[in-house]
């Protein structure tokens, strides 16, 4: 599988969203919606910071985004992969295993794919937190954002088994910071959200 993907939060922040969803419409990029997007249509939480209109907006864009799934399912070589902006069709959904300064976040929802095991990967981005988190039969990989403190992209080799993450500079081309394996045997391994306890290390994609 060769493809871009998206996990939404298109709308609000700095730049065009006029162009953002051309670009998107263009090159045929998987997208998802996310809650921002979700916001942007039904004129909610305007006030957070540049916050974008939906009256501004051209017919070309509201369609485009009012018609974003909440998930879309991908095959890669290495089994399905499922593509969100928080858990499924939860765009708010967080999951986190906690650090021992940071609180866990776990999601019933994710236990529930976890349980049924139809998909090997879950892509996703609503914390905007570039990182891996091992569960037993799925790997879960946080898209993170494209501006920010921890802006960037990432790109999965599925075949290779491995995800390359790259910093994304105002000027020039992307830089690559790091590199994971897709499975390590080195990793904290879960079985469900449920056994989430703090005690983690971050898998970092990032610099």
């Amino acid at each position: 599988m060769d493809a871009i993907v998206c996990t939404g939060d298109i709308a609000d922040g700095r730049g065009s969203l006029e162009t953002s969803c051309r670009l998107l419409w263009q090159a045929g990029v998987h997208t998802v919606a996310g809650n921002h997007d979700r916001w942007l249509l039904q004129d909610r939480v305007r006030h957070v910071p540049d916050a974008h209109q939906r009256d501004t907006l051209s017919d070309e864009s509201l369609q485009f985004l009012t018609h974003l799934p909440r998930q879309q399912v991908l095959e890669s070589a290495r089994g399905s992969v499922l593509l969100c902006h928080g858990v499924g069709d939860d765009d708010l959904g967080q999951v986190w295993p906690g650090t021992q300064s940071t609180s866990s976040r776990a999601h019933k929802g994710l236990d529930t794919l976890l349980d049924g095991g139809q998909f090997r990967f879950l892509i996703n981005g609503h914390i905007h937190f570039r990182v891996l988190i091992d569960f037993r039969n799925l790997v879960l990989l946080n898209a993170g954002t494209l501006k920010g403190e921890r802006g960037g992209l990432s790109i999965v080799d599925f075949a290779g088994g491995s995800v390359a993450a790259f910093e994304v500079a105002d000027t020039g081309s992307p830089r690559r910071v790091n590199e994971q394996p897709l499975d390590s045997a080195n990793r904290r391994i879960w079985r469900d959200t449920q056994e989430f306890d703090g005690d983690w290390t971050p898998v970092v994609l990032y610099e």
